[in-house]
């Protein structure tokens, strides 16, 4: 009986030290991947002064410089955005950041897609010529665009 009992206590050190070990590891590697964020809003403005209502639903997405941090936002009708990194509306990384703005995707895949109220350069983030500092503490960003020809 003694064997027994100090068989099964083995063989419950043998599964549990590992999955101590795994638990261990990946709780350092969310800590890892989670850096400190700086609330960020921000305003979208066409430099025709035309209404930005037609960009509601556009994305945003913003890289750092080495591209080790990038957060995204979404247009709202009047044209702010809060950016999420982690999580919903918590901001990004303090940081410079090439920023890009993207269409929503077609509702329809059977339809061709509607014309972007945007010149294309603005799609990538190599030449839409956007930028921004994001700074410790409370940011609010301005960012002025073409319209479309």
């Amino acid at each position: 009986m003694f064997r027994k009992h100090a068989m099964d206590l083995s063989l419950r050190e043998i599964t549990l030290r590992p999955l101590s070990l795994v638990l261990v590891v990946l709780s350092g590697l969310v800590g890892c991947g989670g850096g400190k964020t700086a609330p960020v809003s921000g305003r979208v403005k066409l430099k025709d002064g035309s209404d930005v209502s037609v960009l509601s639903g556009y994305s945003l997405t913003f890289e750092s410089d080495g591209g080790k941090s990038s957060a995204v936002g979404e247009l709202d009708r009047d044209g702010t955005f809060q950016l999420s990194t982690f999580g919903a509306n918590d901001g990004a990384e303090p940081g410079k950041y090439r920023v890009a703005i993207q269409p929503p995707p077609n509702p329809d895949p059977d339809k061709p897609p509607s014309k972007s109220k945007l010149p294309a350069k603005y799609e990538n983030l190599h030449s839409s010529g956007l930028t921004a500092e994001i700074k410790p503490g409370q940011n609010n960003i301005e960012l002025e665009l073409d319209k479309a020809p």
